[in-house]
């Protein structure tokens, strides 16, 4: 039994797996990690091993005492990997898209696949039929475009980020400034994937992360949704560097 732990930017992900099945699933602020571990380990007496993606920084030591005895690995380009990268220098590819990069190996190997992660960043990351990062993209998320828009004007509001389809028309402040953000990413995303596509044969369109969801415009019928994309990376990244 293994515990994976995804620390992003605003939320902390707990997930229980046995084998390759996910049996329990924590989300928490980041402010609760420690009460949510403590539940698990207390829940869970069997857990094996840990492994760890981090792009947040701000308490890993922490958290590493915190899973002592159990021992624990990060998520790393130096691990044994699914894939191989041509990012330069390979060290700067984040943990996040490691463990997409190891999942879309798993689940789709011998595939061109493009994985979307959708979350205070956008990141786009190819992997070719061959196991091969050839790259990607990061552009700003939901909350970042609000946020970015706020702090760098005099008068623009803070909004929060709307759930549902916006009107590309505006016809106030702030319909206009959803209908910029939400649009946006929504065109983006749409120009994004044609350009792969035209350059790709049979590429395989994975769409994850926190605000995946808020697309509810449908992007195209060939794209796949997956909510625990991350996760089942890092528990694959895991069985392939076993530690006791």
């Amino acid at each position: 039994m293994q515990l994976i732990i995804d620390i992003g930017n605003t939320l902390i992900k707990y997930y229980v797996f046995e084998r390759d099945i996910i049996v329990d699933s924590y989300n928490e602020k980041l402010e609760n990690w420690s009460l949510s571990l403590q539940k698990i380990k207390k829940e869970f007496p069997n857990l094996e091993r840990a492994m760890i993606s981090d792009v947040n920084g701000s308490f890993i030591n922490e958290l590493q005492e915190a899973l002592v005895p159990l021992p624990f690995v990060n998520c790393s380009i130096e691990l044994k990997l699914p894939f191989k990268t041509q990012y330069n220098p390979p060290k700067q590819l984040g943990q996040d898209r490691i463990a997409l990069l190891a999942a879309c190996q798993l689940l789709y190997p011998h595939k061109n696949v493009l994985v979307i992660d959708i979350g205070s960043c956008i990141t786009y990351d190819l992997l070719d039929q061959n196991g091969i990062h050839q790259g990607g993209a990061i552009s700003p998320g939901y909350s970042m475009r609000y946020k970015s828009m706020n702090d760098y004007s005099g008068k623009l509001p803070s909004l929060q980020p709307q759930k549902e389809e916006n009107d590309l028309v505006g016809t106030s402040t702030e319909a206009a400034m959803h209908s910029g953000v939400y649009n946006g990413i929504f065109f983006e995303l749409q120009g994004i994937i044609t350009v792969y596509q035209s350059q790709h044969e049979h590429l395989t369109v994975i769409l994850t992360g926190g605000d995946a969801q808020m697309l509810s415009k449908p992007l195209k019928n060939s794209i796949f949704a997956h909510s625990n994309f991350l996760a089942k990376g890092l528990n694959y990244i895991l069985a392939l560097n076993q530690i006791s």
